[in-house]
């Protein structure tokens, strides 16, 4: 894994949703000794994540780096499996309720539900038309800078779901 980032439990929450809620059994996805498995993304969900507008639009005057992403198949219990990951900074966006509203009005209208308010400026969720979903966050970092985030199940870890 090329970056390690906080773990919220709304991603906590999303990631095991994603295994016990119709994306592939659990027991299924760790069977064997999945830290020697390679782990791949899948280029489908990358790419249709790349194209989503939470993921490729700013509030007004802010500024986009690139799109890092990171995929990781281990999972060291106690903690919750590694995920796939797309993660993009925001700089100059504004103050943490502006952009909370401008990303809560883009996500709801490109089909993604809001979760209950947590520590980040905004969390949701979307379904990827695969029985999974993908989990959305955007985080206010030192700096008044953001981190849009949003994770997936990367292919080894949905068996049920290709």
């Amino acid at each position: 894994m090329s970056r390690v980032g906080v773990v919220s439990p709304a991603v906590v929450v999303a990631a095991l949703g994603l295994f016990l809620g119709g994306c592939g059994d659990l027991g299924d996805a760790i069977s064997g000794d999945i830290t020697a498995r390679d782990c791949h993304p899948d280029p489908k969900t990358v790419a249709a994540l790349r194209q989503e507008p939470v993921l490729t639009q700013t509030p007004p005057g802010a500024t986009l780096a690139a799109v890092t992403e990171t995929v990781s198949c281990g999972w060291e219990s106690p903690g919750p499996p590694s995920l796939g990951m797309l993660d993009r900074e925001v700089t100059g966006a504004g103050a943490a309720a502006d952009v909370s509203r401008f990303y809560a009005d883009l996500a709801r209208a490109s089909g993604w539900e809001a979760f209950g308010h947590g520590s980040h400026v905004y969390d949701a969720g979307k379904s990827d038309g695969t029985n999974c979903t993908w989990s959305l966050q955007v985080l206010s970092t030192a700096g008044g800078t953001y981190h849009l985030q949003i994770t997936y199940t990367p292919r080894d870890l949905r068996p049920t779901c290709l």
